[in-house]
């Protein structure tokens, strides 16, 4: 009977391990087919131009099934702290430094270090590793250097409103709902600090916009600043920088830069993770892959961007490569413009874009 019974409750122990083990099996299974097929919405103000399907054809390709939104930069931003107590997005990327730094003080993003921020100078990374850093961006005035010589080109964005002959003959932007548009007025308020002044920014500074935006010229509906250019409505118009060999092919166009004695608006597009209260494993496998190698190589090769990762940097289009030459980053504080950029942009679409 001691043996039957001996036999019975190995027996016993023995299914009910192969059971517990049958059980996990399916457990983890379920788990891994949850996190594959697990949607990240994530938000962006840089997937226009094919930049967003490619993106999504890509993080397929490593079971990520994203829902892109594309927005302006500051419509992105403005987004993002409207839905601050109840976050839609998972993931955020594109914006710069002074965007993020803004979402970080409304606690608004969760603590993340990436597999790869190792990769990416100290100098660039939050301390607190609440956004990390993707690719650098600069914004600059150019050209068709088909029909205007360098030695001919202006040197300053004060020359298009001075100069009489080039009034109508340079594009504005038409609303400041895009971090690209925002550079354009900072690298011009930035020369003109007094802290006496309205917003704290010179009169004479102020005067200086308004006439800057009353000479220019706004875009036709359906027509970008670039090909504007490309088809001699104007002379001079913006643009950044991984913008520059993407048009250039698609327009066939050779653009000059502009850099001011002072320099270019110099920024580094972030990533981050909205804090939820379910922080999703698939949102950092993404953040992980998104900041790879890998595929910073890629879409610097496809879109032109400047990536920071340092082992991704022997991707960065030639043409980019140039262009950073010829440009010198501008020193501005850019604690002082996330902090009165709001109320620039208040002041400016009622006093000079009305």
């Amino acid at each position: 009977m001691k043996n039957i019974f001996k036999i019975f409750f190995v027996s016993a122990l023995f299914f009910s391990i192969l059971a517990g083990c049958g059980v996990k099996k399916t457990g983890e299974s379920a788990s891994k087919d949850t996190s594959k097929n697990e949607k990240i919405v994530v938000y962006s103000n840089s997937v226009s131009n094919g930049r967003g399907d490619f993106l999504k054809e890509e993080a397929k390709k490593k079971g990520f099934k994203l829902e892109v939104v594309d927005l302006g930069g500051n419509d992105l931003f403005n987004r993002l702290i409207a839905e601050k107590d109840a976050p839609v997005a998972d993931v955020t990327f594109g914006m710069n430094q002074m965007m993020f730094a803004t979402l970080k003080k409304k606690g608004m993003l969760s603590a993340y270090s990436p597999k790869w921020i190792d990769k990416v100078d100290k100098n660039l990374i939050d301390k607190d590793s609440k956004f990390s850093p993707l690719s650098e961006q600069r914004v600059f005035m150019i050209y068709n250097s088909d029909k205007i010589k360098k030695n001919k080109a202006i040197k300053d964005w004060k020359d298009l409103y001075t100069n009489s002959d080039l009034k109508g003959k340079y594009i504005v932007p038409t609303n400041l709902g895009g971090a690209t548009s925002n550079a354009v007025v900072y690298t011009q308020l930035m020369n003109f600090q007094d802290k006496s002044g309205k917003l704290d920014i010179s009169a004479k500074s102020w005067d200086n916009l308004d006439k800057f935006f009353k000479n220019g010229a706004i875009l036709s509906e359906g027509q970008t600043e670039v090909a504007a250019l490309a088809n001699g409505d104007v002379d001079y118009s913006y643009t950044f920088l991984s913008n520059i060999p993407v048009v250039e092919q698609k327009l066939g166009v050779k653009l000059g830069v502009v850099n001011p004695p002072y320099g270019v608006p110099q920024t580094v597009e972030q990533v981050g993770i909205l804090k939820k209260k379910h922080v999703s494993e698939s949102s950092k496998k993404f953040v992980d892959w998104l900041g790879t190698s890998e595929f910073q190589g890629k879409w610097a090769k496809k879109f032109g961007t400047a990536p920071v990762n340092k082992d991704a940097q022997s991707s960065i289009n030639s043409r980019v490569k140039e262009v950073m030459k010829e440009t010198t980053p501008q020193k501005i504080d850019y604690s002082f413009v996330n902090d009165h950029t709001a109320k620039w942009v208040e002041n400016i679409e009622l006093n000079i874009l009305k």
